[in-house]
């Protein structure tokens, strides 16, 4: 993972924890990053009230073969009250909001 990359995921995790949430970040494991939680998510929250639960993948800029990737596992993997999001990290200088959800 980026210098980059490793910021965006970190505050992401920042974001949910502001708002009260329980998350969990794999620790590095290698060299090569950190270990994706089921190979496809970089961290997990759980909401104050223990109502949600979301998976969350964490990219900067591009979602390049991710948003197929993720609609796939929505389809495979219904689970009710847990999400499985996509954030990405944008430019804040050319958007209002500099995370974009999907």
């Amino acid at each position: 993972m980026t210098q980059k990359g490793y910021r965006s995921q970190h505050e992401a995790a920042q974001e949910y924890e502001r708002r009260g949430w329980l998350v969990f970040v794999p620790q590095k494991t290698s060299h090569f990053g950190t270990q994706d939680i089921f190979g496809l998510f970089d961290l997990v929250a759980i909401s104050p009230d223990g109502s949600e639960l979301h998976f969350v993948q964490v990219k900067t800029k591009s979602t390049r073969g991710f948003l197929k990737k993720l609609k796939e596992w929505r389809e495979r993997h219904k689970v009710k009250k847990v999400n499985w999001l996509l954030m990405v990290r944008v430019d804040a200088r050319k958007y209002k909001a500099k995370w974009k959800r999907y």
